[in-house]
């Protein structure tokens, strides 16, 4: 637990050395993600994997590092074809190693998740609606498309409590769109 927080800590103090004179940059950004389940939800309810959709707002003092916030829905349908899904919402941090072009980076992210079920799963122990915590890293490639608009390739791996466990891995592709 103590690695994530040396993490963020690390990246948000690579972000503060590297703001410069640089012009602050404000991005709209949304994407999906395909990914396989671990942990105990997921072999109680029979579901190991699904697609999820986030949509954020990234804030950026410098080109290297940008802060913001996403959220993210992942439906699921589980054991006998009942539905459930995941709501999570994350504090993000994102370094970027290189400023212009192609642009690798890696991230973090910090939030919440909450877990809705069907009523026909209510009988199953890991399959109660709840509210826990959401740990995330990623690692990715940022694609230059069009002036303003950049193509997001990335790697994720996302832990979260709900259900007993929940874990995910998968690749997510979106687009960051620059407001400024």
């Amino acid at each position: 637990m103590h690695g994530w927080f040396l993490t963020i800590a690390v990246l948000f103090c690579l972000a503060l050395c590297d703001v410069s004179a640089q012009a602050d940059r404000s991005y709209v950004q949304a994407g999906a993600a395909y990914v396989a389940a671990g942990g105990r939800l997921p072999d109680s309810a029979d579901f190991h994997s699904s697609t999820a959709f986030s949509i954020g707002y990234q804030w950026s003092p410098s080109r290297s590092a940008s802060f913001g916030m996403v959220g993210t829905f992942m439906p699921a349908t589980v054991t006998s074809g009942s539905s459930s899904s995941v709501f999570g919402m994350s504090a993000v941090v994102n370094y970027r190693f290189i400023k212009h072009g192609f642009t690798p980076y890696v991230g973090a992210e910090v939030g919440f998740s909450y877990l809705t079920v069907a009523d026909s799963l209510a009988g199953n122990a890991a399959m109660k609606p709840n509210l826990s915590y959401a740990l995330t890293a990623s690692a990715g490639l940022l694609i230059p498309l069009f002036e303003k608009v950049e193509v997001d390739v990335a790697g994720r791996y996302i832990h979260s409590g709900i259900g007993g466990g929940l874990t995910l891995i998968g690749g997510a592709l979106g687009l960051r769109y620059r407001l400024q």
